[in-house]
């Protein structure tokens, strides 16, 4: 009886079975069964289904197998190896099989992953540049190190190998979802990005017609090139920024500030300090943008004046689910006070959305990053689905409307004002502060109107129902403020 080393099994299994599709051989050359260890499973097969295993791919496929590594002792032996198909489409393939070997016959055998392509050699590029633009991805499971490779070298960013990608949701995204992505590379990555944020396509049916509806995906990426890789305000920067020719599939991966930042939270509302650190923020993007002439093209823009009657139909529809939801939890005061806004929002929305700089659209405390600096906190921008051309009075009145307590809105909502109409000054010294304070009123029905609005893109839920609710007491608050509500 013939007692093969491990040696001589490997090379007799790859280059007579497989290469020369001589099935039969297995029987000579493994055990009955043979258990296959892959990544979270285990299988024994037995002789017969090896060999019809190999007969099926042989006649499919007929691949051939090249060493690129051989190793063995007494027992187990390593095949690095290289594969391409020699019928129908030229197919390569590369991996690393182990089989542990007794009394001459395989009894085991542990299979990494297969990969397209074949094992790099010295002289290969250590990242190729002909990788194809990447894939828009619908969900978590897409973002894998060959869509990240590829995503870095399309979106100039320097990056040696990819060759882990960790993915985890973070946040409470109401027209998309958020993923953080840690970055593991085959090289020295001192430099290289160690993390990113994607948002992808909401998996919320209501939220993907919403944002389809209304072209948000579109616009957010579109700002983030408009804004340029040297933003005038606090952003992340954008590395890939793609959408689907429907509108309805967004792909943005952004600098990853959650190990210098903290997300804002829209419920428990931001401080007096953090409101101030986010109008200095809205100040420099609105004194940067005021008459930038690019806006007169920027055909991307949430055109809200346009959009006035489908917005107020829209309300008048969200307020009559919101009574319904909200019945019995909320104030009856509340509900009359956003009940008086439907005659009259249409008008209200038209009136907010004259104005001549960049804003920010929905600059609420959870679309916020805030980083706590030495000379106190820091506020980065984020989620740009509604941004367009207005008063700069706009996002301040969305903000501090619905993101601070309405005491302390009333305990710094004057200043601002002022410091904003102060920073505006050199681009645009005929705005002074009575038409600022007049902005800043009319713009103030409009959050509330998006606070409602929001119900009809947002399922049931005691978070989601948490928000909508202080929100619009917030709003409610600065309405009756002005002698608005």
């Amino acid at each position: 009886m013939i007692r093969r080393s491990p040696k001589e099994l490997i090379e007799l299994y790859w280059t007579e079975v497989w290469n020369n599709r001589n099935a039969e051989l297995i029987r000579e050359l493994c055990a009955d069964p043979i258990v296959r260890h892959d990544p979270g499973s285990v299988s024994a097969l037995s002789l017969e289904d090896q060999i019809a295993r190999v007969r099926q791919q042989s006649e499919k496929a007929e691949p051939y197998f090249e060493h690129e590594v051989l190793h063995a002792d007494d027992t187990y032996v390593t095949s690095v190896w290289n594969m391409h198909t020699r019928k129908g489409e030229r197919i390569e393939l590369c991996g690393i099989e182990v089989f542990k070997a007794v009394d001459g016959k395989f009894t085991d055998c542990w299979n990494s992953s297969y990969v397209a392509g074949r094992w790099g050699r010295e002289g290969d590029a250590s990242v190729p540049q002909d990788l194809p633009e990447p894939a828009l991805v619908a969900t978590m499971d897409g973002i894998t190190p060959a869509w990240l490779q590829a995503v870095f070298q399309h979106g100039d960013v320097p990056a040696p190998r990819v060759s882990l990608v960790a993915t985890k949701p973070i946040g409470h995204g109401n027209l998309s979802q958020t993923i953080r992505a840690a970055v593991t590379y085959n090289a020295n990555a001192a430099d290289a990005v160690g993390s990113v944020i994607c948002k992808i396509t909401s998996g919320i049916p209501q939220a993907v017609s919403v944002a389809g509806d209304f072209g948000v995906y579109h616009r957010e990426c579109e700002v983030y090139r408009f804004l340029g890789t040297v933003p005038p305000l606090a952003t992340p920067r954008a590395y890939w920024a793609r959408t689907g020719a429907d509108g309805r599939t967004i792909n943005l991966v952004l600098e990853d500030l959650s190990e210098r930042a903290r997300p804002g939270d829209q419920i428990a509302g931001c401080s007096v300090a953090e409101a101030g650190a986010v109008a200095r923020e809205l100040a420099a993007l609105h004194s940067a943008t005021w008459g930038d002439p690019r806006l007169d093209a920027a055909d991307w823009l949430f055109d809200r004046a346009a959009l006035a009657g489908r917005s107020a139909e829209g309300f008048a529809l969200a307020v009559t689910e919101w009574k319904r939801r909200f019945a019995g939890r909320a104030e009856p005061a509340l509900i009359d006070a956003i009940e008086s806004l439907v005659p009259r929002i249409r008008g209200h929305i038209e009136t907010a959305a004259k104005g001549d700089a960049l804003i920010h659209g929905e600059p609420r405390v959870d679309n916020v990053l805030f980083e706590d600096t030495p000379e106190g906190p820091r506020a980065w921008l984020i989620d740009w689905q509604f941004a367009a051309r207005g008063s700069p009075m706009f996002d301040l009145a969305y903000f501090l409307s619905g993101s601070l307590s309405p005491e302390d809105r009333r305990a710094c909502e004057a200043a601002l004002i002022e410091r904003h109409v102060a920073a505006m000054a050199e681009v645009a010294p005929e705005w002074g502060l009575e038409q600022a304070r007049a902005e800043y009123a009319t713009a103030l029905p409009v959050p509330l109107q998006f606070t409602v609005g929001a119900i009809l893109a947002m399922p049931e839920s005691d978070h989601g129902d948490r928000l909508l609710l202080t929100l619009a007491e917030r709003n409610v608050a600065a309405l009756r403020d002005w002698g608005l509500a």
